[in-house]
């Protein structure tokens, strides 16, 4: 889902807002970093959900009902926008946020496998301005400061955003929501096919949602379901395969690190550095070396 075949992200381009950064992360879900000034916002029934969060300013963004408004804008406030509900802002001052985009179908389907609840049953809070720790740390800690055009940080950027969805769904919807139980680990041959899949892909980016369509599964159950099978999450498998492909090349000795880091899915050779030496304890050069 591209964040900019999407209503809100039209609308604010149409006020007059900078967009920054921008990126699908899989299976209905998109992000983008924004920042804006002056303007006034007005969304109409948007066909998809938007979670809002606050990187920088917001004190003087308000949010208007009729002839009264809220404005209690701030850095880690949490705004969510659902699918269908219409909304008013006008914004004073810089400031900066980031957006969380997720399809309304996606969403459903999410709440029939993942928790076994008619989704016509279930209705996505509409919230100004709340302080969410979970929400926060996701956002701040996880999303932002990963690099969104890098292949590497694909799995993580996805696996961060379906949690936010799945918290969403747990904390603020009409309906208490639990998560249906867990069938075991996946069959031998699903793992085979989801294993040989992120073996031809490790040069681009991978997303839970893909791995999770592979198997047939929500990107919920997939993650604890492998989890299960395998012993680790697959944001950790994918990047435990990057870098032993990395050593596998680095052995061989017939390409460059920056060759190798872009056959391995990392953007660059620093990257490539960073990842090999938080896992193996030494950089890519001395393991060559050693080889």
């Amino acid at each position: 889902m591209r964040p900019e075949e999407l209503y809100v992200y039209k609308t604010l381009l149409e006020v007059g807002a900078k967009s920054g950064q921008s990126t699908d992360i899989g299976h209905g879900l998109s992000l983008a970093t924004w920042m804006n000034d002056d303007s006034y916002a007005e969304y109409e029934r948007a066909s998809h959900h938007t979670l809002s969060y606050y990187i920088q300013g917001g004190k003087k963004t308000r949010r208007h009902f009729g002839e009264h408004s809220v404005g209690r804008g701030h850095p880690g406030a949490v705004c969510v926008m659902p699918a269908g509900v219409e909304s008013e802002w006008s914004i004073e001052a810089p400031f900066q946020f980031m957006h969380l985009y997720f399809d309304r179908n996606e969403f459903d389907r999410q709440i029939a496998e993942s928790y076994d609840v008619d989704p016509a049953l279930v209705e996505l809070h509409d919230l100004t301005f709340i302080s969410d720790p979970v929400i926060e740390r996701l956002c701040r800690d996880v999303i932002i400061p990963l690099d969104w055009q890098n292949h590497a940080d694909k799995m993580s950027l996805s696996l961060a955003g379906q949690l936010l969805v799945q918290h969403l769904l747990r904390n603020y919807t009409n309906r208490e929501l639990s998560p249906s139980p867990s069938r075991g680990g996946i069959a031998p041959f699903v793992l085979k096919r989801v294993r040989d899949f992120i073996e031809t892909s490790l040069d681009r980016g991978i997303t839970v949602g893909e791995l999770a369509g592979i198997a047939e599964l929500s990107p919920f159950h997939f993650t604890r379901m492998f989890q299960q099978s395998v012993g680790v999450s697959p944001h950790q498998y994918v990047l435990g395969r990057r870098i032993e492909k990395a050593k596998d090349l680095l052995g061989e000795n017939e390409f460059s690190l920056t060759e190798v880091a872009q056959i391995c899915g990392f953007s660059s050779q620093s990257h490539l550095t960073t990842r090999f030496r938080c896992t193996t304890g030494m950089t890519p050069k001395s393991f060559r070396r050693l080889s």
